[in-house]
């Protein structure tokens, strides 16, 4: 007699449980933060937001940027290590640059970008002369009322050319040897004919590189940082 199979009843699973709306998101690796803390602070200082000989104080930040002291400790090695910060009576300051440490950063700055506008007449592509031409009416005005724009606006501009090298370690190097916030202090000082000088050399740098014109871009260049740096020794020390 054949017997039937004993079936076995069907075992009950239990539901997925679904993942929590309100879940917090992982934590960010701790070298994330401290490459957003690093660059924030660095943005503050070469902005001039944290001015020459203000007091930084760990806690401090770390409340203001919602992270723990370890990124902000780790940030401020790096920004002393920058020269951007001083170590003094176990507390950090924002460096104060003298007037031997200006004219070093503009000479070498005269170097890397005379070389990124030759190399940006050489290589920029269609599309980079476009944007480099875009910012013609915004960086050749006259008008005295423009400055405080073209100023915030001067680094994005330069930096569209010296990306149009084609060679981002020497953008990096550009970048890293920039001090942002005499732009602004100086922006209040421009005279007519200074104004009218510095627009000239816009409109001359915008020209020889969009003609593809390598070495007359790269003395262009030259003479227009040399021309800041002599502005910045005049009416700042």
């Amino acid at each position: 007699m054949t017997q039937n199979p004993v079936q076995s009843e069907p075992v009950e699973r239990a539901p997925a449980e679904a993942p929590a709306r309100d879940a917090a998101p992982p934590p960010r690796p701790r070298t994330r933060r401290s490459e957003e803390v690093y660059w924030t602070l660095r943005r503050e200082i070469t902005a001039g937001v944290l001015r020459p000989n203000a007091a930084l104080v760990e806690d401090e930040i770390a409340a203001r940027l919602g992270v723990s002291r370890t990124p902000v400790r780790e940030s401020m090695q790096r920004l002393e290590a920058d020269g951007l910060i001083d170590s003094h009576r176990r507390r950090w300051i924002v460096h104060e640059h003298t007037q031997d440490e200006i004219v070093q950063l503009y000479e070498v700055r005269c170097g890397l970008e005379s070389h990124a506008a030759r190399l940006a007449g050489r290589r920029a592509t269609p599309e980079q002369l476009k944007v480099i031409e875009g910012w013609r009416p915004r960086m050749t005005a006259h008008d005295p009322a423009v400055l405080n724009d073209r100023a915030r606006n001067n680094d994005s501009f330069h930096d569209a050319i010296n990306a149009a090298s084609g060679n981002p370690r020497l953008l990096a190097a550009i970048q890293a040897n920039r001090l942002f916030h005499f732009n602004t202090r100086l922006a209040a000082l421009y005279s007519p004919d200074e104004l009218a000088r510095s627009s000239r050399q816009h409109d001359e740098l915008i020209t020889a590189v969009c003609a593809r014109d390598a070495e007359r871009a790269a003395t262009t260049a030259r003479e227009h940082v040399e021309f800041s740096l002599e502005l910045i020794l005049r009416k700042l020390f």
